[in-house]
């Protein structure tokens, strides 16, 4: 093989997998958090965020969140934000909500628009992992995974 082909060959490889190994950032958005104050999802740059976005009417979000509620305090405690953002109309059912069922994590509002794009957000609940860089991170598909485990080795990533 010529050397000339070697080289087109080495590039094309290289640049696949540059190509595979790049990670997407998560879309910025502003949101208001419970005490009214305006927040973004870049000022959690650093910490690794688990981001639920729910609404007070939807059954799936409600049931998730009691399901899985020591496993997203064991997250809290390994130092993963949970950011719960609401796409509800009504913040008055919004607000109810969070007395009613005592979610772990912090809580904000957003108008549904300004994030349907964003996310692909059509039905709710939907789950995103940001890591410190504000990029998508994603769990394996191995079904005998540690969520804590992956979760403390994205704590652990740079």
């Amino acid at each position: 093989m010529s050397k000339k082909i070697i080289t087109i060959i080495t590039f094309c490889f290289l640049s696949f997998f540059t190509f595979a190994q790049e990670t997407k950032k998560a879309p910025d958005f502003e949101f208001q958090m419970v005490d009214g104050s305006k927040k973004k999802l870049s000022d959690f740059q650093g910490k690794v965020v688990y981001l639920s976005f729910w609404a007070s009417w939807c059954k799936p979000c409600i049931v998730g969140f009691e399901k899985y509620e020591s496993i997203r305090k064991e997250m809290e405690a390994l130092g993963v934000v949970l950011l719960n953002i609401s796409i509800d109309a009504d913040s008055e059912k919004w607000s109810q909500a969070m007395q009613t069922y005592n979610i772990a994590g912090s809580h904000a509002l957003v108008n549904k628009q300004d994030v349907q794009e964003l996310y692909e957000l059509y039905s709710v609940p939907v789950y995103e992992i940001i890591g410190k860089q504000g990029q998508f991170l994603y769990l394996s598909d191995d079904p005998e995974r540690s969520v804590l485990d992956e979760f403390q080795r994205f704590i652990n990533q740079d």
